[in-house]
């Protein structure tokens, strides 16, 4: 897939501009599900066995589409389809293939992420037909890897390596409520090929987590989580600036992330933290789910 993509100028809005402008460029939305496809495969090639085995944890490739199979959850994050239709054409007996994968290790509870392609609503239609129903939608947001504004904070910010593994992966499991046994994928994922870690520290405590990976032209930003009593100090912030810089750094020209769609009533600290270093939403990418009725 082509990924050294340019953009013209006119589609993004000044950094300091904390106004949504939709971005609907097909090559943006092509570099935003490569990378993310690019990221997951790496993270999922570096899962353990032993935690494999345990938790029933697989990955497949069925045509483009990246299926991730976990038979003792029903957690949509870890039962989840990306980029069918992405990669390459996508058909009803890929959906079929995959629909069997889940319900033959009796797995309750689904996902399929509808990227955008010239097939989305043929797939969309495929899936209504199979039982699944809209759940939810992401925010894919883009930025190019123009430096981001100055972020001011206490807490200092650190890219780590293998000797902080367990810290950083004490901060991931508290922030998203990971099990204890998944501790050594996070720990493994450090120092990986293509990932950077990063920490925000409070003196000798790390307080906030974060990730960056790259992949040729592109880097996928996610994992930022800050522990509870350490929130509104800027950690996020100076996060998000560290690792589009850290992109840039190592080649990058575009940086890509997600976070929920914004809704009244819903926190929504992630999305404007991201608009205020300069991302821009590029679409929401809808989530269908099957449930065991």
């Amino acid at each position: 897939m082509k990924s050294d993509i340019s953009l013209p100028a006119w589609t993004w809005s000044d950094c300091r501009s904390q106004s949504i402008r939709i971005v609907s460029s097909p090559e943006i939305s092509r570099l935003a599900e490569f990378i993310e496809l690019r990221m997951n495969e790496a993270f999922w090639a570096v899962l353990p066995r032993e935690l494999a085995e345990k938790r029933k944890l697989e990955s497949f490739r069925v045509g483009g589409a990246f299926v991730t199979l976990a038979r003792k959850s029903v957690s949509l994050q870890s039962n989840r389809v990306r980029g069918l239709g992405v990669e390459e054409p996508a058909s009803e007996a890929m959906v079929d293939e995959i629909v069997h994968l889940f319900h033959s290790r009796a797995i309750k509870r689904f996902s399929f992420h509808i990227s955008p392609c010239p097939q989305s609503e043929l797939i969309t239609q495929w899936l209504k037909a199979r039982g699944l129903k809209l759940h939810h939608q992401y925010s894919k947001l883009v930025r190019h890897t123009a430096p981001p504004a100055p972020v001011t904070t206490g807490l200092k910010i650190e890219r780590i390596g293998k000797a902080d593994a367990a810290a950083f992966a004490r901060v991931f499991r508290e922030t998203f409520a990971w099990q204890a046994d998944r501790v050594p994928w996070i720990v493994a994922s450090v120092g990986a090929c293509g990932f950077s870690h990063y920490l925000a520290m409070d003196g000798g405590r790390a307080v906030a987590a974060a990730l960056l990976y790259v992949h040729r032209d592109c880097g996928w930003l996610g994992w930022g989580g800050t522990l509870t009593p350490y929130r509104r100090r800027g950690a996020q912030s100076a996060l998000i600036a560290a690792r589009v810089n850290r992109a840039a750094e190592l080649g990058a020209k575009w940086v890509v992330c997600e976070t929920m769609e914004p809704r009244r009533g819903r926190p929504s600290g992630s999305y404007r933290n991201l608009l205020r270093q300069g991302f821009e939403q590029a679409y929401l990418r809808p989530i269908w789910v099957w449930e065991q009725s």
